[in-house]
């Protein structure tokens, strides 16, 4: 019988076993035009400062805790309270599954094996599972999601490198009060003039095409897309509970 093992340190999921399936690490990430904040990589124009992280747009209290609830469930909450008002991109809970041991990932109804793609499979669902070689099955499924009227929740699933990513997102909905059309390389970045980037957003096939295309498409893609913004009040917080369910 397979039993599941983790380490969670400071609410943070470091590692995890279940069977020949490794995981983690797991956590967090938030971003406004500038910053983004993570806890398991390197944060970037974004510093955490007695408990409060100062962004380039704002200040954020963000809550985030990690418990093991059973024998083979692992539960994950994300609170993000806004101090002022903030234009953000998203706010995510991560899960990272090392992709051997695992044979196909299932989101939306769809199968998709391991191929180094880096798409970013984005649906508006509440459940992603992986199967593992010995048939077992993780189930990550979006409890509860409060987007304070402003953003919606999205899960997707990604095959990137060595790892399975799964993503429970909350995303701006319409109408947004941003966008962000952009290309970036690895030696600058070059951003579209706002009207310019509005004007686009508001022809339906074009922002229906350049929507968050380069996650959408995946490595091969260059990396240009449109990423709209939404303002979170002073006060007002983005919620995100989800469970990991091992079979």
């Amino acid at each position: 019988m397979k039993h599941l093992s983790t380490e969670i340190s400071e609410n943070k999921l470091i590692s995890g076993q279940y069977g020949d399936i490794h995981f983690g690490p797991w956590g967090l990430e938030c971003s406004d035009r500038h910053s983004f904040v993570t806890i398991t990589d390197q944060p970037r124009n974004a510093i955490l400062r007695d408990d409060i992280w100062h962004l380039s747009d704002g200040r954020l209290q963000i809550k985030y805790e990690t418990e093991q609830t059973s024998s083979n469930t692992i539960r994950l909450c994300l609170s993000v309270e806004a101090l002022n008002d903030i234009p953000l991109q998203d706010a995510v809970i991560r899960l990272v599954f090392d992709k051997n041991a695992i044979t196909h990932g299932i989101i939306a109804g769809r199968t998709f094996t391991h191929c180094n793609s880096d798409k970013y499979r984005l649906y508006p669902i509440k459940q992603v599972q992986l199967v593992g070689q010995d048939g077992g099955t993780i189930t990550v499924r979006l409890e509860d999601a409060d987007g304070a009227g402003r953003f919606d929740p999205y899960m997707y699933l990604r095959d990137r490198d060595d790892h399975w990513i799964i993503h429970a997102r909350l995303l701006p909905c319409d109408p947004v009060d941003q966008v962000w059309l952009r290309w970036a390389n690895r030696f600058f970045t070059l951003s579209a003039p706002n009207g310019v980037s509005r004007f686009l957003w508001r022809i339906s096939p074009i922002k229906k095409l350049l929507w968050r295309l380069r996650e959408r498409a995946g490595r091969r893609c260059p990396e240009i897309q449109a990423v709209p913004l939404n303002h979170l009040k002073a006060g007002q917080s983005l919620g995100l509970e989800v469970t990991c369910h091992f079979d």
